[in-house]
């Protein structure tokens, strides 16, 4: 297998020794047909390096299965992997799919395991046991030849430690375990991502030639990144549509200006109109309707930039991922 396969976008862009280390890894270990569990902070691509593996693996002309277990409900995980199942889903109408017949052949993507409920971790290491999904949708059951890869932002080991995981469950999926580095630990890497990410921006958006300000460069490398590299592509992608000139500035890139305005002068100028109506009125209830409409506003916002993603919509507004749900259903937020 030519070694350049796996560093070709857009996939895994990189030279630094971290990097490189990960490239050795996933080379060593796509051509074998066992489960990998990629570990890696919020943001730094795991999807592609799973993508990676299955694409230069012998199972990569059959499906890719992705399973996002952070942006599906926990009462629903069970029905999205196994199918309509009798004992939980009695007179449903609706025959759900089955994600794991539908990876047969190929690989199943689990997106965050660490999101996947106790009851369903039991239920999902008999299948990696026995390679059968058992009651689907009233069919029987079902041999499934899958290759199973994982991902998580969280610390499993931990998690088995505090009885969250099962620790059998994670030996099983963690028979290779591959860390990709948050972008801090590889500035190396960020002005070739930066490069990338330009050039695909001024192709799909037609902004015209754009080039980096030597100043821009500068601040690129010496910011930490804490999104890593999605938080890299969104700034370089908003600087090259944002900016007015062929040169990129600093300023361009916004990433300082976003602090700039607090958010009590944010809102003291949006609100100045309305509230100068309402405090006319005697009992409009000005403090509930207004701290409600904000945070209805903010959770919207938020699961609109993560695209619907509630484990990282949730960090991001740095509340528990059950406090959002009970949010999302109070406010009646549509996903």
């Amino acid at each position: 297998m030519d070694s350049d396969i796996l560093i070709q976008p857009p996939y895994i862009l990189g030279k630094s020794p971290k990097i490189l280390k990960a490239f050795k890894e996933i080379k060593k270990i796509a051509t074998k047909d066992m489960s990998v569990l990629i570990s890696g902070e919020s943001g730094t691509y795991k999807e592609l390096v799973a993508r990676v593996i299955h694409d230069n693996s012998p199972r990569r002309k059959s499906p890719f299965i992705a399973v996002s277990l952070a942006s599906i409900p926990v009462d629903l995980a069970n029905v999205h992997l196994f199918g309509n199942d009798k004992s939980l889903s009695e007179g449903a109408e609706k025959k759900w799919s089955n994600k794991i017949e539908e990876a047969d052949g190929g690989t199943l993507f689990l997106d965050e395991i660490s999101e996947m409920d106790k009851s369903l971790q039991e239920k999902f290491l008999g299948f990696m046991e026995e390679r059968e999904t058992g009651v689907s949708g009233g069919n029987g059951s079902f041999q499934a030849n899958v290759r199973i890869i994982a991902t998580t932002c969280k610390n499993l080991k931990e998690f088995v430690q505090k009885g969250l995981f099962r620790e059998d469950l994670y030996t099983a999926l963690n028979t290779v375990h591959i860390k990709i580095p948050p972008l801090r630990d590889r500035k190396e890497d960020i002005l070739s991502l930066s490069a990338y990410f330009l050039k695909e921006a001024i192709k799909k958006f037609e902004t015209g030639p754009k080039e980096f300000s030597k100043e821009a460069r500068d601040y690129l490398v010496r910011y930490d990144w804490p999104g890593n590299v999605r938080e890299l592509e969104n700034t370089v992608k908003r600087a090259a549509i944002l900016s007015n000139n062929k040169i990129i500035s600093k300023k361009d890139l916004l990433i300082e200006d976003m602090g700039s305005c607090s958010i009590k002068e944010f809102l003291e100028e949006k609100l100045k109109r309305y509230l100068k109506e309402m405090t006319k009125l005697e009992h409009c209830n000005l403090y509930d309707t207004v701290l409600s409409e904000v945070e209805k506003s903010l959770i919207s916002i938020v699961l609109k930039e993560t695209e619907g993603n509630q484990l990282r919509a949730a960090k991001t507004l740095g509340i528990n991922r059950n406090t959002l749900r009970t949010k999302i259903k109070e406010y009646k937020i549509r996903l």
